[in-house]
């Protein structure tokens, strides 16, 4: 029973994005007028949503080290769909742009920051919430949303920002609820099959994944292509949430998620 929770959890989540969070965000980003940057930092810290569901029930269940492995192993994860999808739509050369050179490195050390504090063993050192959260205060200051690629989107046909303000509100509300399921589920299936912990994260940072996965693929839809008359402002969209994503799970998910483990155990 619990494996076909996780499962129907994990696809719920998936279909919750496709057809809330991303026509949700889509036209709050019209409404607003937002630049394809903009937007893809929003898409990263939404789909983040599932990653903080987890972690959080990890710590609180006794598993720590399962969420923290969710967290870095999502990240990696994350860099991999990314350039699967660049592949798939035959966009790989983009990368090399400098332009997205700012994007690439944040997304990098989204990646780094929990495999270095796992390796140095102070992975839940108070001290680690804070030098964290000061990257994640770098990140917001130093990537900008300068508005380079702007978002000549027409194509919403109700360009109120309340429908669109709705869908999100919603949509996550529905992740964190799919999510709750996910985590606990999977914590069971893994538990009751004896996995190691670190597998374990690894289950958990695939499934809470699946979110990205929809959107960096999404980014290249007909709808996508052809509002823009800039070849690469997909590659925008697709970069600012991949690096939004990775740093949002390291520099301020992991944060609080560690602050309510040091809570929970404390008390």
């Amino acid at each position: 029973m619990p494996f076909v929770i996780m499962v129907v959890s994990a696809f719920a989540i998936i279909w919750i994005v496709k057809v809330g969070l991303v026509p949700g965000i889509d036209r709050l980003s019209v409404a607003l007028g937002w630049s394809l940057k903009a937007r893809g930092k929003a898409m990263g810290y939404a789909t983040s949503v599932p990653e903080l569901v987890a972690l959080v029930a990890a710590g609180l269940s006794g598993v720590w080290a399962a969420g923290l492995w969710n967290i870095a192993s999502s990240n990696l994860i994350n860099m991999g769909l990314a350039t699967t999808a660049l592949l798939v739509y035959r966009r790989g050369p983009d990368l090399f742009d400098r332009r997205f050179a700012k994007e690439l490195s944040f997304a990098g050390l989204g990646i780094v920051a929990p495999l270095i504090m796992m390796q140095f063993g102070i992975d839940t050192h108070p001290v680690v919430i804070v030098v964290l959260l000061a990257c994640f205060a770098v990140y917001v200051v130093v990537d900008k949303s300068d508005g380079e690629l702007p978002d000549g989107s027409n194509d919403v046909a109700d360009s109120s920002p309340w429908k669109g303000l709705a869908f999100c509100v919603v949509s996550i509300g529905l992740i964190v609820l799919a999510g709750t399921f996910l985590g606990s589920s999977t914590r069971d299936v893994v538990q009751q099959m004896g996995v190691p912990a670190m597998a374990a994260g690894w289950i958990l940072g695939l499934v809470t994944s699946l979110p990205e996965a929809v959107t960096f693929f999404e980014v290249f839809s007909a709808k996508r292509t052809g509002e823009s008359p800039n070849p690469k402002a997909q590659i925008q969209e697709l970069l600012d949430n991949l690096s939004a994503s990775n740093m949002s799970n390291s520099g301020l998910i992991y944060p609080i998620g560690l602050t309510i483990y040091l809570i929970g155990a404390g008390l």
